[in-house]
């Protein structure tokens, strides 16, 4: 899937709904996913015309369990409080960032929009439900296994490169009149 892409979809969801103090945060840095959804959020921000901010950047860590999410939000909310919005690197890290928000009195999507990404189950349990970028983790292996066995058989002489579709689903954290 092209993460560039969808992450800079998902940061431009929010620049058109009027936020302009977007901070991400992001998965492992030595990750090419954290990688390209990092530039993608650059990218929408340069697009918009939003200077990029180091305070509202914080490094966080792709897991099942992270805390990086709520860690890294608290970080961002000690370093400003200008931030209208964050883009987090996955639905884990979105949601223990909702956690933080609540913790700091902070009312998600009025006085903080959230967008995660990956679109698990329990994306649409968080209160409010979570926005997310939804990717085809089945196809994606199913795709995957294929070209592999096609290369291993000898159907193909080299890798193929198969992009799949990512969809942006709008729920209510990121304040979007769509996801009422």
């Amino acid at each position: 899937m092209d993460n560039v892409w969808a992450a800079q979809h998902a940061v431009q969801h929010l620049i058109n709904l009027g936020r302009r103090h977007i901070a991400t945060i992001t998965g492992d840095m030595d990750n090419v996913d954290a990688q390209d959804r990092f530039l993608g959020y650059q990218k929408a921000l340069r697009g918009a015309g939003i200077p990029i901010d180091d305070n509202l950047i914080a490094y966080g860590m792709f897991n099942s369990n992270s805390q990086s999410g709520y860690t890294c939000m608290k970080q961002i909310l000690h370093r400003s409080e200008q931030v209208d919005a964050v883009f987090a690197h996955s639905d884990i890290i979105a949601i223990s960032a909702l956690r933080a928000l609540h913790e700091a009195g902070l009312q998600v999507p009025d006085d903080v929009a959230v967008v995660g990404f990956d679109d698990i189950p329990a994306a649409q349990q968080t209160t409010p439900p979570l926005t997310t970028v939804r990717h085809p983790i089945l196809q994606k292996g199913a795709q995957a296994t294929s070209l592999l066995l096609d290369l291993v058989e000898g159907y193909v002489e080299r890798p193929t490169q198969v992009l799949l579709q990512t969809q942006l689903v709008i729920r209510q954290s990121c304040g979007s009149s769509l996801g009422r």
